[in-house]
Parts: C-alpha cells; structure tokens; sequence
C-alpha cells in the first residue's frame, strides 16, 4: 500500500481551531475538511499518537482551574474537543471514461 502524505482533517467541535507545524498555519472551521500533512496532524492533533497527553498539553486542554479546590485539575472536556477532529483520506476509484460525444473511448 502507498504511503499516505497527507490526509482530510474535519473540525466536529463548535468552535474554530488554528495550529501551525513547520512553519505553516492550519485553520479548522467547524464542520469543514482540511487537507493537512500527516506529519501536521501528529503534532497538531495527536494523530495516530495512543497516549494524547502530549497533545493535550501542548494544546492546554489537558487541565483546568477549579475554582473550589483552588488548584489545577484534569479537564476531561479536553479529550472530548480532541476526539472530535475527524480524520480521512481520500480514496482513487477507476472508473470507465466517456468520450465527449458519449461513445465509449476505444483505445
């Protein structure tokens, strides 16, 4: 199977995102797919990364201020914004391919 260079990234959460990786900038508007590196998508969002905390906390979803305890706690509100960045690839399909006049090309 090809290597897969880059891959649809879909942003199912109800807020806009933006990151950069090398230099480049990447906007996620809600409910729009966005063609991205896969090497983007691992450091942006986790990518393909079982353990998440790394993303998590580069991303400063991992925690939160509770105001009651007055201390930093776990947000698990972080996992949920992070689990909902869909990812895709595109996929070729061979099809047969009409001449302009509607006959069937002969080779």
């Amino acid at each position: 199977m090809p290597r897969i260079d880059t891959i649809f990234v879909t942003n199912k959460n109800d807020f806009f995102h933006s990151d950069a990786f090398d230099g480049q900038e990447f906007a996620f508007p809600p409910g729009e797919k966005v063609a991205v590196p896969v090497d983007a998508a691992v450091h942006m969002l986790g990518f393909g990364i079982p353990d998440k905390t790394d993303t998590l906390v580069r991303l400063g979803w991992a925690s939160r201020f509770d105001n009651d305890m007055k201390r930093m706690v776990e947000d698990p509100a972080g996992v949920r914004k992070l689990a909902n960045f869909i990812f895709t690839r595109a996929v070729m399909v061979e099809e047969p391919v009409t001449a302009p006049d509607g006959e069937p090309e002969i080779a």
